[in-house]
């Protein structure tokens, strides 16, 4: 996971409660309620600077559905015809895949557009697998699932916003690399279910995605993403 160093974060009474709130994981042995904890006060401090994030991995999502509606009505050498990539036609399947990475990136002009970017390569790694043909990589996007994508996309983007902020302070707090890389996972992990027992999937059979309707849909998931760790204290 991403390292936060060299990027200095906002200042404020929220930012200070929530670096408290990662050190206290720490005097707690990283235990859910003080994972819950400090994820929940990182959400509530980063309301304010995270939009430019939220708009990035909502305009990736959409162009992966998108680009999966395509190849589902076109198959993948016509769907990349339409989105202009006709010179990844052909290729090997890791190099369609990076070619599809940089399409679907929103580039990296503002650090929450580089954390939007870094969610979405380590979704489509993992989406990849051991997909070793065109074919194979035909039949991943034909076959995507709209809400399953979003709940995944949107975990990672979490997790590598997280880490982004306080993956050095963690590293510092722990007693050596071993244990940092378990209780970052450890963290990851809790993320991970959080996010998946509580999000509402949606009917997205006639979503466009290659229009405002399917950013603006994403967008509005970030937020409710985002609202599930912020009510830590009422269920408390």
């Amino acid at each position: 996971m991403g390292t936060s160093k060299g990027y200095s974060p906002p200042t404020g009474h929220l930012w200070s409660e929530a670096k408290r709130a990662v050190s206290s994981m720490n005097r707690n042995n990283y235990s859910s309620n003080s994972i819950e904890k400090a994820v929940s006060s990182f959400s509530k401090a980063s309301q304010s600077n995270r939009s430019q994030g939220n708009v990035a991995i909502s305009n990736s999502s959409s162009k992966v559905l998108g680009f999966a509606d395509l190849v589902t009505a076109l198959g993948l050498d016509r769907a990349l015809d339409e989105i202009g990539l006709q010179h990844l036609k052909g290729q090997e399947p890791q190099k369609v895949f990076e070619g599809l990475i940089d399409y679907f990136s929103e580039g990296t002009n503002s650090l929450q557009q580089s954390i939007a970017d870094q969610a979405l390569q380590e979704y489509m790694t993992e989406m990849m697998g051991n997909v070793r043909s065109n074919e194979e990589l035909q039949s991943l996007f034909s076959e995507l699932d709209a809400n399953t994508m979003i709940q995944d996309i949107l975990i990672k983007y979490v997790q590598v916003s997280f880490f982004t902020n306080f993956a050095e302070k963690i590293n510092t707090l722990c007693e050596n690399i071993t244990q940092a890389i378990k209780m970052q996972e450890r963290i990851k992990q809790f993320i991970r279910l959080e996010i998946s027992e509580n999000y509402k999937k949606s009917n997205l059979e006639r979503m466009d995605w290659n229009g405002t309707q399917g950013r603006k849909f994403v967008q509005e998931k970030c937020e409710e993403i985002w609202g599930i760790f912020e009510q830590w204290e009422a269920r408390t």
